[in-house]
């Protein structure tokens, strides 16, 4: 074989090694340091040694060791093979099964044959005027044998893992199968057949070129994270060079049309005729190419521009759903109808129950809308981690390919089961605002392919605009199922409830106020309430704009029926985000039945009273002849025991006349008084005697300070007592042991004000005038600790005020004791 010295032929096969070497430099700094990475390295820097050895031969740079040069192309050539069973078994990205002891066995041959072509059994060379004759050797076919078996086992170790590869792991392979066969047509035409059938060595750097493709498609397996289909790849690469073949023809055609032309016109050529089609070509060649590009698309790849257009237009009109089942139905149905795939489904994130749920399935058993993902689930925390898409068959690899920890090992353990309990190859996020709110799970493509990294970003990019969608939809649900729950409620009310503009006209109208007022929501809507006057409406209006509630205010109105209801009023105001107020919320609560029932209570208790008091006036009568002697001698003790009788029935005596004062209060009635000159201080010393032995019970210090002159009124006596006892009873409850109680009198003009003062627990600003309403107590624990029915200060305002007096309460704050006052006018 005679090899030619040429310059081209050395920079191409310099090119060849550099560009392999940066290949393999690429991958192993891009890729994690596995032994698939480690092992093409040391492929591409022996091809890169192996073409440079080759270059210096077309240069003749050795000229004189121009045999030892040859011998180092070959001796370089040996770990090739050995490598390559060594790449086979590692890709794409596996741990090799092959001991220390396997590799020394595979290297014994390389050994062998190096020793050889160090010697002269297998090549020698001669120089014959200006180029070198290689003469190969007797052995020579051993060499041949040896990379015939070792790629054959290469090979054989490649077809083996792709049959039981993954869908992923068989598109790597398959670009790795694409580079093999590119290689290997330019060697089979440009090394065996142009120079064993036609004796043409001018072009045999093309084998070495030949290397590129290979290790570039492999390379790209290796280091791309998700790949194209290769026969889409090659096909569309095909079609684009046809049309920009076409194109260029095109052109050629167009400038010779307009040479022609100038000749025709002008009998001669110039430089000025190149200008119009220059011109045409630089307007027309982008737009052009474009429009074919796009017919072509249409053509050959219709079904591919089919379901991405779909996708799109899904993914559009994503954005304009509010109804959360329209939108499952049009994510789900158009997958299945453009993607082809054997099952869908949607898991959504609800707040209410805090995990993942199957909202909705296609293609599953209905089983699946029970499974629910806590938010620690790996496959959720994975998800959120990545934010990227999530396929089985990578998951997979990347667990079984030793470059993983123990405990990243167990986490994507965790990943895979949760796939393959919702049958998915693929599960695609939806994110809002940097929150997990939905999981899109794929099953197989019907086909049996791979999704492709073109499938993966429509989807994404879908899941994208759905999971504002989502979250705009599921807020939609929520406010029209909490708006039906309080529509159901107000409708179902038994009282009243309408809702007024700024103008007082009628904006809703419940069952409620049917009931009640007699009119249907039609007569009343837009109108106001017919119920109340114009003045009435305007005047409660303004209470609300005026920031004014109006709380249980008793009232009696006509309905369409023209019969008086007596109601309760209670309205607010409706605001809008910004605090403005927009209308009124009133209740009417129809109280005829509590008016009823109130008014049996006050004649049960007026009853009751007048019946307690009839056998009570003969036991104290009869109680007073005894103590008086007139009924018999009786002892100390008994006397004791009697007087306590007495005491107590005194006591029963004030009760039923409190009651009856209650009754008298709750009716409307006025209280009946007997009104006599009294002197003030006889009645508040009375009261302190009576109270004295339980304030000394506590340990609390009693303070006066009686004024020198009488304090003469015009008062019932009886019902004065019973004011100053419950101030004191009052002062008593609530000041804890060791305290202070205070009374003090302060004489005006025309009135005397009486002051009953304390350490106890005090009042809250709010509580000053409620303490006065009937049935009220603070609820704390030591006002539930002490009792009561909470009538005491009412009744004694009731008192006061039927003496044209004034009661209040002062305090400043809790825990800072309180101070309850009243006044009467100067008999």
């Amino acid at each position: 074989m005679i090899i030619p010295y040429s310059s081209i032929a050395a920079v191409l096969t310099f090119l060849a090694g550099f560009i392999n070497l940066s290949l393999g430099v690429i991958v192993l700094l891009k890729s994690r340091r596995s032994h698939t990475q480690l092992l093409f390295f040391l492929i591409c820097f022996a091809l890169f040694l192996w073409c440079s050895v080759i270059g210096s031969l077309y240069l003749n740079i050795w000229q004189i060791a121009f045999l030892q040069t040859v011998k180092w192309v070959l001796l370089i050539a040996l770990p090739i093979p050995l490598l390559t069973i060594l790449f086979s078994d590692a890709f794409p990205d596996r741990k090799p099964v092959y001991s220390a002891f396997h590799i020394l066995l595979l290297c014994l041959p390389a050994v062998i044959l190096a020793g050889l072509i160090i010697g002269k059994t297998i090549i020698s060379s001669e120089l014959a005027g200006h180029t070198i004759v290689i003469r190969l050797g007797d052995l020579r076919n051993l060499f041949s044998l040896y990379i015939l078996a070792y790629f054959s086992i290469a090979g054989f170790i490649f077809f083996r893992n792709y049959r039981t590869a993954t869908a992923i792991e068989k598109t790597k392979y398959n670009y790795f199968f694409a580079g093999i066969l590119v290689t290997t047509v330019m060697v089979v035409v440009f090394n065996l057949i142009l120079v064993n059938l036609f004796g043409i060595v001018h072009f045999i750097f093309f084998g070495p070129l030949g290397t590129i493709f290979l290790l570039g498609a492999t390379a790209y397996a290796i280091t791309k994270y998700r790949l194209m289909n290769i026969s889409l790849v090659i096909k569309k690469t095909t079609a684009y060079s046809l049309v920009t073949s076409a194109i260029t023809f095109v052109y050629v055609l167009i400038v010779v049309a307009f040479e022609f032309l100038f000749r025709f016109i002008y009998g001669y050529y110039s430089f000025w005729a190149s200008i119009p089609a220059a011109l045409v070509i630089a307007v027309t060649f982008a737009p052009m190419r474009e429009r074919l590009q796009t017919v072509t698309d249409k053509l050959f790849f219709r079904r591919t521009v089919e379901y991405q257009n779909v996708i799109k237009e899904v993914t559009r009109l994503i954005a304009s759903v509010t109804n959360l089942n329209t939108l499952f139905r049009l994510i789900d149905r158009t997958i299945l109808r453009a993607m082809c795939v054997k099952n869908v489904a949607i898991m959504l994130y609800e707040e209410r129950k805090n995990m993942f749920l199957v909202e909705k399935t296609n293609g599953h058993p209905q089983e699946f809308l029970n499974i629910t993902f806590e938010p620690g689930n790996s496959l959720i925390a994975y998800m959120e981690e990545k934010k990227d898409a999530v396929v089985l068959d990578e998951i997979k690899a990347l667990r079984s390919s030793g470059n993983v920890n123990a405990a990243e090992k167990v986490r994507l353990n965790g990943v895979c089961a949760a796939l393959e309990k919702l049958e998915s190859v693929v599960a695609i996020p939806s994110f809002s605002r940097d929150k997990l709110v939905g999981i899109l799970c794929l099953g197989e493509k019907l086909s049996g392919e791979p999704y492709s990294p073109d499938d993966l970003g429509l989807l994404l990019t879908m899941a994208s605009e759905s999971g504002v969608a989502i979250e705009n939809a599921k807020l939609y649900r929520d406010i029209t199922e909490t708006r039906d729950y309080l529509n159901g409620l107000v409708q179902g009310s038994d009282d009243a409830i309408i809702t007024l503009d700024l103008q007082g006209r009628i904006l809703s109208w419940n069952e409620g106020a049917r009931s009640i007022f007699g009119y249907a929501a039609a007569e009343v809507i837009g109108r106001t309430p017919p119920f109340f006057t114009d003045k009435e409406t305007e005047e409660l209006v303004n209470k609300i704009l005026q920031s004014k509630n109006i709380k249980a205010i008793e009232l009696g109105k006509k309905g369409k029926h023209g019969r008086e209801v007596p109601l309760l009023l209670t309205a607010s105001p409706i605001r809008d985000t910004s605090g403005s107020v927009l209308g009124v919320s009133a209740i009417l609560k129809d109280i005829t039945e509590l008016k009823k029932v109130n008014q049996l209570k006050h004649e049960v208790l007026s009853v009751i009273s007048h019946e307690l008091r009839t056998p009570l006036t003969p036991i104290k009568g009869y109680l007073s002849l005894i103590l008086s002697g007139q009924m018999g001698q009786i002892t100390t003790e008994q006397i004791k025991a009697l007087n306590i009788i007495s005491n107590q029935s005194d006591h029963l005596a004030d009760l039923i006349d409190s009651l009856i004062d209650i009754s008298r209060v709750e009716a409307g009635k006025p209280l009946e008084l007997l009104k006599e000159p009294q002197f003030l201080d006889d009645i508040v010393k009375e009261s302190l005697s009576a109270s004295a032995s339980t304030f000394a019970a506590k340990a609390i210090q009693v303070e006066t300070n009686y004024p020198s002159y009488r304090m003469a009124i015009m008062a019932d006596r009886k019902k004065l007592m019973r004011v100053m006892d419950n101030l004191l009873s009052n002062a008593l409850k609530f000041t804890p042991a060791n305290g202070w109680v205070k009374v003090s009198f302060e004489k005006g003009d025309k009135e005397i004000k009486v002051v009953v003062a304390d350490s106890g627990i005090g009042l809250a600003p709010e509580h000053l005038e409620k303490i006065f309403e009937s049935f009220f107590q603070i609820d704390t624990s030591y006002t539930r600790s002490i009792g009561g029915i909470g009538m005491g200060l009412t009744l004694a305002r009731e008192i006061i005020g039927a003496h044209d007096g004034r009661i209040w309460a002062e305090s400043n704050g809790l825990g800072k004791g309180s101070r309850l006052c009243f006044t009467l006018p100067i008999s």
